[in-house]
Protein backbone atom coordinates (compact mmCIF):
# COMPACT_ATOMS: atom_id res chain seq x y z
CA UNK A 1 0.00 0.00 0.00
CA UNK A 2 2.73 2.06 0.74
CA UNK A 3 4.51 1.75 -2.75
CA UNK A 4 1.26 2.38 -4.23
CA UNK A 5 0.67 5.91 -2.69
CA UNK A 6 4.24 6.73 -3.43
CA UNK A 7 3.88 5.96 -6.72
CA UNK A 8 0.72 7.52 -7.00
CA UNK A 9 1.78 10.70 -5.95
CA UNK A 10 5.02 10.94 -7.76
CA UNK A 11 2.52 10.44 -10.77
CA UNK A 12 0.48 13.20 -9.33
CA UNK A 13 3.78 15.65 -8.95
CA UNK A 14 5.42 14.58 -12.03
CA UNK A 15 2.01 16.00 -13.66
CA UNK A 16 2.08 19.24 -11.57
CA UNK A 17 5.38 20.13 -12.89
CA UNK A 18 4.51 19.20 -16.31
CA UNK A 19 1.65 21.70 -16.13
CA UNK A 20 3.40 24.08 -14.97
CA UNK A 21 6.30 23.85 -17.37
CA UNK A 22 3.46 24.12 -19.89
CA UNK A 23 2.42 27.39 -18.55
CA UNK A 24 5.53 29.31 -17.58
CA UNK A 25 6.77 28.41 -21.55
CA UNK A 26 3.27 29.65 -22.75
CA UNK A 27 3.79 32.73 -20.72
CA UNK A 28 7.38 33.37 -21.99
CA UNK A 29 6.14 33.08 -25.55
CA UNK A 30 3.88 35.67 -25.11
CA UNK A 31 6.38 38.18 -23.54
CA UNK A 32 8.38 37.57 -26.92
CA UNK A 33 6.16 37.84 -29.56
CA UNK A 34 4.33 40.38 -27.77
CA UNK A 35 5.02 44.45 -29.20
CA UNK A 36 7.63 45.48 -26.61
CA UNK A 37 5.98 49.08 -25.85
CA UNK A 38 8.48 51.85 -24.93
CA UNK A 39 7.47 53.40 -21.62
CA UNK A 40 6.52 57.62 -21.35
CA UNK A 41 8.38 59.75 -18.82
CA UNK A 42 4.64 59.18 -17.43
CA UNK A 43 4.57 55.57 -16.74
CA UNK A 44 2.23 54.75 -19.71
CA UNK A 45 3.12 52.08 -23.19
CA UNK A 46 2.83 54.49 -25.61
CA UNK A 47 5.07 53.90 -28.93
CA UNK A 48 7.97 51.45 -30.52
CA UNK A 49 9.48 51.82 -33.43
CA UNK A 50 10.25 48.45 -36.11
CA UNK A 51 13.00 49.35 -38.61
CA UNK A 52 12.48 46.67 -41.79
CA UNK A 53 14.21 46.64 -44.95
CA UNK A 54 11.94 49.00 -46.90
CA UNK A 55 10.05 50.89 -44.71
CA UNK A 56 9.27 51.88 -40.84
CA UNK A 57 6.71 51.38 -38.72
CA UNK A 58 5.58 52.89 -35.87
CA UNK A 59 2.99 50.79 -33.28
CA UNK A 60 1.22 52.58 -30.56
CA UNK A 61 -1.16 51.70 -28.07
CA UNK A 62 -3.99 53.76 -29.36
CA UNK A 63 -3.72 51.28 -32.38
CA UNK A 64 -2.17 49.34 -35.45
CA UNK A 65 1.07 50.14 -37.09
CA UNK A 66 1.77 53.50 -39.18
CA UNK A 67 4.34 52.52 -41.80
CA UNK A 68 6.66 54.92 -43.91
CA UNK A 69 8.30 53.40 -46.56
CA UNK A 70 11.89 54.14 -47.68
CA UNK A 71 13.34 55.66 -51.40
CA UNK A 72 15.38 53.97 -53.70
CA UNK A 73 18.77 53.55 -51.87
CA UNK A 74 17.89 54.87 -48.69
CA UNK A 75 18.83 53.15 -45.24
CA UNK A 76 18.49 53.49 -41.55
CA UNK A 77 21.11 54.49 -39.59
CA UNK A 78 19.21 54.23 -36.24
CA UNK A 79 15.66 54.43 -34.90
CA UNK A 80 14.16 55.03 -31.16
CA UNK A 81 11.43 55.79 -29.45
CA UNK A 82 10.19 57.11 -26.40
CA UNK A 83 7.06 57.74 -24.70
CA UNK A 84 4.73 59.19 -27.18
CA UNK A 85 7.55 60.01 -30.05
CA UNK A 86 9.69 57.93 -32.36
CA UNK A 87 12.67 58.89 -34.18
CA UNK A 88 14.22 57.34 -37.44
CA UNK A 89 17.73 59.00 -39.19
CA UNK A 90 18.18 57.68 -42.77
CA UNK A 91 20.50 58.15 -44.87
CA UNK A 92 18.88 61.06 -46.63
CA UNK A 93 16.19 62.33 -43.79
CA UNK A 94 15.11 62.79 -40.31
CA UNK A 95 11.83 61.28 -39.04
CA UNK A 96 9.79 62.30 -36.06
CA UNK A 97 6.42 59.87 -35.66
CA UNK A 98 3.82 62.03 -33.44
CA UNK A 99 1.54 59.56 -31.59
CA UNK A 100 -1.52 62.10 -30.76
CA UNK A 101 -0.84 62.65 -34.37
CA UNK A 102 -0.54 58.83 -36.05
CA UNK A 103 1.81 60.65 -38.25
CA UNK A 104 4.91 60.45 -39.88
CA UNK A 105 6.98 63.80 -40.78
CA UNK A 106 10.14 63.98 -42.20
CA UNK A 107 12.81 66.66 -42.66
CA UNK A 108 15.43 66.38 -45.87
CA UNK A 109 19.05 66.51 -45.19
CA UNK A 110 21.39 68.55 -47.06
CA UNK A 111 23.80 66.70 -49.64
CA UNK A 112 26.83 68.11 -46.95
CA UNK A 113 24.91 67.89 -44.44
CA UNK A 114 26.42 64.88 -41.40
CA UNK A 115 24.07 63.81 -38.32
CA UNK A 116 25.77 64.18 -34.87
CA UNK A 117 23.82 63.24 -31.83
CA UNK A 118 19.75 63.60 -31.15
CA UNK A 119 18.17 64.04 -28.17
CA UNK A 120 14.99 61.58 -27.56
CA UNK A 121 12.04 62.78 -25.44
CA UNK A 122 8.51 62.02 -24.25
CA UNK A 123 7.21 64.90 -26.14
CA UNK A 124 9.93 65.77 -28.62
CA UNK A 125 13.50 65.48 -30.68
CA UNK A 126 16.43 67.33 -30.88
CA UNK A 127 19.09 66.76 -33.44
CA UNK A 128 21.86 68.49 -34.79
CA UNK A 129 24.27 68.23 -38.26
CA UNK A 130 27.52 69.79 -38.95
CA UNK A 131 25.15 72.59 -40.68
CA UNK A 132 21.45 73.07 -38.62
CA UNK A 133 19.75 72.19 -35.03
CA UNK A 134 16.61 70.69 -35.75
CA UNK A 135 13.78 70.18 -33.45
CA UNK A 136 10.43 68.05 -33.42
CA UNK A 137 7.21 68.57 -31.88
CA UNK A 138 4.79 65.57 -31.23
CA UNK A 139 2.13 67.42 -30.26
CA UNK A 140 1.97 69.90 -33.38
CA UNK A 141 3.99 66.42 -35.54
CA UNK A 142 6.44 69.77 -36.81
CA UNK A 143 9.87 70.12 -37.67
CA UNK A 144 11.74 73.31 -36.87
CA UNK A 145 15.26 74.17 -37.66
CA UNK A 146 17.98 77.10 -36.99
CA UNK A 147 21.44 77.41 -39.08
CA UNK A 148 24.65 76.97 -36.94
CA UNK A 149 27.46 80.01 -37.72
CA UNK A 150 30.40 78.61 -39.92
CA UNK A 151 32.66 78.43 -36.50
CA UNK A 152 29.64 77.05 -34.48
CA UNK A 153 30.25 73.78 -33.25
CA UNK A 154 27.47 71.75 -30.76
CA UNK A 155 28.57 70.16 -27.54
CA UNK A 156 25.69 69.12 -25.87
CA UNK A 157 22.54 68.29 -26.07
CA UNK A 158 20.68 68.11 -23.15
CA UNK A 159 16.73 68.01 -21.81
CA UNK A 160 13.91 66.70 -19.73
CA UNK A 161 10.43 66.50 -20.14
CA UNK A 162 8.85 69.20 -22.35
CA UNK A 163 12.02 71.33 -23.06
CA UNK A 164 15.70 70.92 -23.97
CA UNK A 165 18.66 72.76 -24.96
CA UNK A 166 21.72 72.48 -27.10
CA UNK A 167 24.62 73.85 -26.20
CA UNK A 168 27.25 75.22 -28.82
CA UNK A 169 30.71 77.01 -28.93
CA UNK A 170 28.55 80.44 -29.50
CA UNK A 171 25.26 80.20 -27.36
CA UNK A 172 22.61 78.53 -25.77
CA UNK A 173 19.78 77.15 -28.11
CA UNK A 174 16.36 76.50 -26.05
CA UNK A 175 13.14 74.54 -27.75
CA UNK A 176 10.05 73.30 -26.22
CA UNK A 177 6.84 70.94 -26.93
CA UNK A 178 4.45 74.26 -26.33
CA UNK A 179 6.21 77.50 -27.90
CA UNK A 180 8.18 75.64 -31.17
CA UNK A 181 11.00 77.37 -33.00
CA UNK A 182 14.12 78.37 -31.28
CA UNK A 183 15.29 80.98 -28.64
CA UNK A 184 18.97 81.52 -28.24
CA UNK A 185 21.02 83.33 -26.09
CA UNK A 186 24.77 84.17 -27.23
CA UNK A 187 27.88 83.89 -24.69
CA UNK A 188 30.52 86.34 -23.78
CA UNK A 189 33.86 85.68 -25.80
CA UNK A 190 35.28 84.81 -22.26
CA UNK A 191 32.25 82.80 -20.89
CA UNK A 192 32.30 79.08 -19.87
CA UNK A 193 29.76 76.73 -19.75
CA UNK A 194 30.18 75.02 -16.31
CA UNK A 195 26.37 72.92 -15.89
CA UNK A 196 23.24 71.92 -17.58
CA UNK A 197 20.74 70.70 -15.64
CA UNK A 198 16.70 70.59 -15.79
CA UNK A 199 13.81 69.42 -14.91
CA UNK A 200 10.29 68.46 -16.92
CA UNK A 201 9.53 72.13 -18.07
CA UNK A 202 12.58 74.65 -17.41
CA UNK A 203 16.58 73.97 -18.28
CA UNK A 204 19.40 75.94 -16.56
CA UNK A 205 22.92 76.63 -17.78
CA UNK A 206 25.20 77.75 -15.48
CA UNK A 207 28.17 79.20 -17.14
CA UNK A 208 31.55 81.20 -15.22
CA UNK A 209 29.62 84.28 -15.08
CA UNK A 210 25.62 84.03 -14.40
CA UNK A 211 23.14 81.38 -14.84
CA UNK A 212 20.51 81.55 -17.42
CA UNK A 213 17.25 79.18 -17.21
CA UNK A 214 14.69 78.32 -20.57
CA UNK A 215 11.39 77.43 -19.52
CA UNK A 216 8.74 75.81 -22.02
CA UNK A 217 5.94 78.45 -21.81
CA UNK A 218 8.58 81.21 -22.27
CA UNK A 219 9.85 82.70 -25.35
CA UNK A 220 13.25 83.31 -24.27
CA UNK A 221 15.83 82.97 -21.66
CA UNK A 222 15.75 84.38 -17.94
CA UNK A 223 19.28 85.22 -16.79
CA UNK A 224 20.38 85.10 -13.06
CA UNK A 225 23.48 86.40 -11.92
Amino acid sequence: MLGWANGKRSTVMSRTLAASFIVVSLSTASLLFAPAWSLSQGGGAQVTVTPTADKVIAWSAAGGGVEESLQPGESIVTSGSRGHTGYVQTTYRLLGFSAGLRQWREVRLGVEERVGHHQLQSFLILAHTNQQVYGFQESRGHWTSVALGPNELVSHLRGHGHVAVAITNERALGFSTYTGGFFDIAWTPQERVLSVDGGQNAMVVRTSSRTVIFKSQSNGWTEVR
